[in-house]
């Protein structure tokens, strides 16, 4: 053999090399032919073996030593002598204009950027990528939701800033998002419980989602035998939302003066929605001092924390009883500004109350998918395409 010359060989099964057509430093090109001397019909199974023409096909292939490569694969058209048909031979390797090693490293690569960045990285077309990427996507989301689903985490998200949103769906169990249905209203979610089918929607036992009106609408209609509960994070911000309003009402000063509100409560904040079970003594005699000259700041951070209690509870009992407490302190008086987080509670009490039965569920796994789903819509600059957010969130997640 010359120097600096090599055999090539491509690694791919059933595949042999005809001959080194361009061997360029920035360009290789291979001509290749299938090993499998009599291709099967598609029409009646039966192994043809006379050729009725050839056509040459380019079929893009992984870098070899940096150089883009590609295969020019004598394809023949087949004759099928008992049915009569002609066909083409197609190749498990080979998957379009591109080949199968390739099309993995693609989906791989555009988990990590965009799809612009990956098709530029192996020189394809964007439209051939995203393909790629829905095709992919689609599978996955198949194999997720034939799985049995027990806990179904329900979310919203948007794939653009504060526009076009998304429903986020989330198998409890394993943390794998199972669809995102365009829109946040109850037909959304109602029209992906219905194509999931009856079976499958009888295995959920347990549905965690927010305060949405839509959102129980469609459980209700679809879900009905399952436990609905409201995810902890926003009932507890519901609660906390009472706290703030008597904080800005007492940090206010009459008009006129000087500074317009009071400094030391406007600056305790953050301290006033910590548990008293996470405070430092340093932490306790800063608000002591506070309570001390503001009663009702008092009466409303302890307000805040037998509701706290709902969730501290080791059952469903120790909850009702500081549900009792945070009754006797709102009525004292002392904290109206407490009545719309009562109406709300009392609007959605069941799906409060029975967090306990439910197993404790959380919807931890679906905000912290919102949070990859965000970075994502970053990268891309906003979507427009749902299918196009779906494929790639089903890939990221």
């Amino acid at each position: 053999m010359k120097r600096d010359v090599m055999s090539v060989r491509l690694w791919l099964p059933r595949i042999e090399v005809l001959e080194v057509a361009v061997d360029a430093p920035l360009e290789l090109v291979v001509r290749v032919r299938s090993a499998v001397r009599r291709p099967e019909c598609p029409g009646c199974g039966t192994p043809s073996g006379r050729v009725h023409d050839r056509r040459d096909r380019e079929i893009r292939d992984l870098e070899v030593s940096g150089r883009p490569t590609t295969l020019v694969w004598d394809r023949r058209r087949m004759v099928c002598e008992p049915c009569g048909r002609r066909f083409m031979e197609d190749h498990p390797a080979f998957e379009g204009s591109v080949t199968a090693r390739l099309a993995r490293r693609v989906v791989q690569d555009a988990r990590a950027m965009t799809v612009n960045a990956a098709a530029k990285r192996h020189q394809v077309g964007w439209k051939l990528v995203n393909a790629l990427v829905v095709a992919y996507a689609g599978l996955v989301a198949g194999h997720r939701r034939r799985r049995r689903c027990r806990v179904l985490l329900v979310d919203e998200t948007s794939i653009r800033k504060r526009h076009r949103y998304v429903t986020v769906l989330v198998n409890g169990d394993t943390g794998e998002v199972l669809a995102m249905v365009p829109h946040r209203n109850s037909q959304a979610l109602s029209g992906f419980l219905a194509a999931q089918g009856h079976k499958w929607c009888k295995g959920v036992k347990v549905v965690v989602s927010d305060g949405s009106k839509a959102y129980k609408a469609a459980i209700e209609a679809r879900l009905g035998h399952a436990r609905h509960v409201l995810d902890r994070f926003h009932v507890i911000r519901w609660f906390a939302a009472g706290l703030t309003a008597v904080r800005r009402d007492v940090q206010r000063r009459p008009e006129g003066s000087k500074p317009v509100f009071d400094r030391d409560v406007f600056r305790a904040r953050f301290l006033l929605m910590r548990r008293p079970d996470k405070l430092d003594a340093a932490e306790r005699q800063r608000l002591e001092e506070l309570f001390a000259a503001h009663p009702r700041l008092k009466a409303a951070w302890d307000a805040l924390g037998e509701l706290h209690g709902l969730y501290l509870a080791k059952d469903r009992k120790g909850a009702l009883e500081a549900l009792d407490r945070f009754a006797d302190i709102y009525g004292t008086g002392l904290i109206p500004e407490f009545s719309d987080t009562v109406d709300t509670f009392l609007a959605w009490h069941p799906q409060i109350l029975d967090w306990h039965q439910a197993g404790r569920p959380s919807n931890g796994p679906i905000e912290g998918t919102n949070n990859l789903l965000q970075i994502l819509r970053r990268k891309a600059h906003g979507f427009t395409n749902y299918t196009n957010f779906e494929a790639r969130g089903l890939l990221l997640t």
